[in-house]
């Protein structure tokens, strides 16, 4: 899509994803993939609220907001569509969105451009947060699908994320050389958002998955534990540590020294947290 001067171009769409070769043998019995995906697929899609939402809250900034609209949003919601026809192709029966409904219903409150960062770069700041999160989390599915077509769709999912991540640090490094933040302040609000990440979207969105397919009356906080537990194995064997604390610490443009130092000080943290 051509807006102005800059064109919007996709690199994947559905049609290049083989969902007529999906191996459903070797993931259709898996509790725990079903889960994932049919969660994640709710989270990406809903990411039209959150474009619209962070539009808002750049209003006056036309590329920016050209970007959010026409590439960052459209590519995030393709990513969820993307995901919704793979669960339905290996769980036919699952009733994806009478549980997407409960999930925009529980989740919308929380997107509010009021909740965003107090300011443009500190809010910019926290979107590469977010996005080393979904990098990662799409690569270690890469590497941790029994299933072939999957592991393409997560890569795919992966690489526009990886992009994503480096259209919010360009809009990062504008605003902060307009509006310049400490090391200090930045710092804090990465680890605040690091720490929020997934708190509420995965809960809920896991939380509806469980209402719709098991037909419960409930879902609380410690089933959500329980079904990170089980994550965790995955996240110990196939996470992609040493990038993503590489990708967190970009925004802090750390000097080179500095930065060998913290790096697999992090990377051994993450690890034994996980």
């Amino acid at each position: 899509m051509e807006v102005g001067s800059k064109v919007f171009r996709r690199r994947w769409s559905l049609d290049d994803i083989a969902y007529d070769k999906v191996d459903r043998a070797v993931i259709a019995d898996n509790r725990d993939w079903f889960y994932l995906l049919a969660a994640s697929s709710f989270v990406e899609i809903l990411s039209d609220l959150y474009a619209r939402n962070l539009g808002d809250y750049y209003a006056g900034d036309d590329e920016t907001c050209a970007w959010l609209a026409y590439k960052w949003g459209p590519e995030e919601v393709q990513h969820g569509e993307a995901l919704k026809r793979y669960v339905l192709t290996v769980w036919p029966d699952f009733d994806w969105q009478r549980g997407f409904d409960g999930f925009r219903a529980d989740y919308a409150p929380y997107c509010e451009t009021a909740l965003l960062g107090p300011t443009r770069a500190l809010e910019m700041a926290a979107r590469c947060v977010v996005e080393t999160g979904t990098s990662s989390f799409y690569g270690m599915l890469t590497h941790a699908s029994p299933e072939p077509v999957l592991a393409a769709l997560a890569g795919h999912i992966r690489d526009d994320e990886v992009g994503h991540y480096k259209g919010f640090y360009r809009i990062y490094r504008e605003y902060q050389g307009r509006e310049p933040h400490s090391r200090w302040h930045v710092a804090r609000t990465i680890w605040r958002r690091a720490v929020e990440v997934d708190q509420e979207d995965a809960y809920l969105a896991v939380k509806n998955v469980s209402l719709v397919h098991e037909a419960r009356a409930d879902f609380t906080r410690h089933d959500f534990r329980a079904f990170r537990n089980r994550i965790r194995a995955w996240m110990r064997q196939y996470y992609p540590f040493q990038s993503a604390v590489k990708m967190l610490l970009t925004p802090l443009d750390l000097p080179a020294p500095l930065q060998r130092l913290v790096v697999p000080l992090m990377v051994g943290g993450a690890r034994r947290i996980v």
